[in-house]
């Protein structure tokens, strides 16, 4: 019995030795006496007997060694606690993982509102509804209602700080993503980047002389005429700037180091504005025509042409297309992957400003003192509010994306929140007072304040000048804790 377990030992080891050795694995033809070989592999091979039964020793052998295995494997569980779960509460485990994260990085859903959304998640549990929603607000679905709850509030308990550094009248304003950092440019060529919270100035970019020649024009650290425009990607990382020296700056807003300069507008930008999530950008000017850039090379892409005057607004959102208006009093929605362009022609006056509330519907300001509201579906302006600031001039207009809230600025002395209600039309939330032209309209995502960009003079010319204005940028408090901010 023990030779014939040898045997056997040998046979493994045989066959260990081939597995391992690919050399002896490779099929070769019979060599000389390979027949001898067989014939003396027959004879040893020992005869096939039956196997003996087990000893009680084995039995207990055995049944040490499992136990072994299960102490090893209960150990294994002790050390990972989703050794046992199923593919099914893995793919939980990993959802609810996935919305903390996203909680993290851009806020839960707040309690300043009520959701809207399709009624397809009703009756799914908690994650499923949060998962949905969050799909609905890629595509640009989702939308939340929080102008009632402003309703509820008194226009006195809007608070409003100032803050100041500009020495000429502000023309523009782009505020972060994250509604930490403001962007502004004024008629004096300078850039300043703002901290919201603490008010404070972050950096300061001054006017520079004029470039003279192609290689200075290729070294310019700043702009050398008045900044009409800025815009800030969704990640915050790049800044763009244009204005009445026709040439289009894109900034690191860490270091402020100019990482493009980008000619081809023949005269004054008045416009800029980024795609969301991307680092496509969009640049109109007083050249009638709207370009396209990859800011991320800083490639130019294409120019768009279809106004039949200067551009004025520009406005982008999810999807790959921008709106834009201008002094022609038409609307013009430009579908960049289709290469087409849709026509709106309901506007009675020149249009100032166009923000973009959802991927289908936008906001105007009108120089005949109206703020309208239009559709993709229809070429006419859904509603239209005539008189919004008492037959004044309206110059700027804002929205919460992706909500009903709506602000509208002009020369008045109130800054104005409407409500998009069920019916598509604009209802009046509140006026707060303002004194100056309010040239740019930023509402933070977040719902808790508004930027705005006040001056003594609008932002395209001196028709008209307010001495009691204070050139800076105005943040109104929307929180309930506001009545006690300061008025600097």
């Amino acid at each position: 019995e023990r030779e014939r377990e040898r045997e056997r030992e040998r046979e493994r080891e045989r066959d260990r030795e081939r597995e391992g050795n690919p050399v002896m694995k490779r099929s070769r033809g019979p060599g000389p006496g390979a027949n001898k070989r067989q014939a003396s592999k027959k004879k040893k091979q020992p005869k096939a007997t039956a196997k003996p039964p087990p000893k009680a020793d084995d039995f207990f052998i055995e049944s040490e060694s499992s136990g072994d295995e299960a102490r090893l494997g209960e150990e294994k569980e002790e050390h990972d606690p989703y050794a046992g779960e199923t593919a099914d509460e893995r793919k939980l485990r990993m959802a609810k993982e996935y919305l903390s994260t996203i909680e993290d990085f851009t806020g839960a859903d707040g309690d300043d509102g009520e959701l809207v959304d399709d009624g397809m998640a009703d009756g799914l549990d908690p994650v499923a509804q949060r998962l949905h929603r969050e799909a609905l607000k890629l595509r640009g679905k989702l939308k939340k209602k929080v102008a009632e709850n402003l309703r509820q509030r008194k226009s006195s308990s809007f608070g409003t700080r100032i803050m100041r550094g500009h020495r000429l009248p502000v023309t523009c304003v782009a505020l972060s993503a994250d509604d930490s950092t403001a962007y502004s440019g004024s008629k004096d060529g300078s850039i300043i980047k703002w901290d919201i919270k603490a008010g404070t100035k972050l950096h300061t970019v001054k006017r520079v002389p004029k470039a003279s020649n192609r290689m200075e024009r290729r070294e310019v650290k700043g702009h050398s005429r008045a900044v009409l425009c800025v815009a800030v990607s969704t990640d915050g990382k790049l800044l763009a700037t244009g204005g009445d020296d026709q040439c289009l700056l894109v900034w690191d807003t860490e270091t402020f180091e100019v990482k493009f300069r980008l000619y081809g507008h023949r005269d004054s930008i008045t416009c800029v504005a980024f795609r969301e999530n991307t680092y496509t950008c969009f640049s109109g000017s007083r050249d009638r025509t709207v370009r396209v850039w990859d800011l991320e090379t800083g490639a130019f892409v294409e120019s768009l042409h279809g106004h039949h005057s200067e551009l004025l607004s520009i406005d982008s959102l999810l999807q790959h297309r921008a709106v834009s208006s201008g002094s022609d009093k038409t609307c013009r929605l430009w579908k960049i992957p289709e290469q087409t362009q849709l026509l709106y022609k309901g506007s009675r006056d020149v249009l100032d400003c166009v923000r973009f509330v959802d991927d289908d519907r936008w906001v105007t300001a009108c120089q005949d003192g109206s703020v309208g509201l239009w559709s993709i579906k229809k070429r006419k302006p859904l509603f239209r509010r005539d008189r919004a600031h008492q037959g004044k001039w309206v110059t700027s207009v804002g929205a919460r994306i992706f909500t009903d809230l709506v602000a509208s600025g002009s020369s008045d002395g109130f800054v104005r929140l409407w409500q998009i209600t069920d019916d598509s039309k604009l209802k009046p939330v509140h006026e707060i007072p303002v004194i100056g032209f309010i040239n740019a309209i930023c509402p933070s995502r977040n719902g808790q304040f508004i930027v705005l960009g006040v001056a003594q003079e609008h932002r395209m010319g001196r028709w008209q000048r307010i001495k009691e204005a204070r050139n800076g940028i105005h943040v109104i408090n929307l929180l309930e804790d506001s009545a006690a901010a300061s008025t600097g």
